[in-house]
């Protein structure tokens, strides 16, 4: 992970940059929300986001993706 784009949260764990903030928005997300968007170090985001994206790719949407997406005026996702 590039230090610019990570704050460290204890010696062993770091975050992304803009993640913590009350409007959170992840310092690697391109684009406009809403619209299109996309990682920009894909090949290199940290666990937490492969995690996540592998529970997406299965139809598993966690609650905290549907109030992020909510914040943003966004309907919930819903498995077809």
């Amino acid at each position: 992970m590039p230090a610019r784009l990570a704050d460290e949260e204890t010696r062993s764990t770091v975050r992304m940059r803009g993640t913590d903030y009350a409007r959170p928005r992840c310092i690697a997300l391109i684009g406009r929300v809403g619209e299109s968007v996309s990682c920009g170090i894909y090949s290199e985001r940290p666990s937490p986001c492969r995690e996540f994206g592998a529970r997406a790719s299965i139809g598993i949407y966690e609650e905290a993706c549907n109030r992020a997406r909510a914040q943003h005026g966004l309907p919930p996702l819903q498995l077809d």
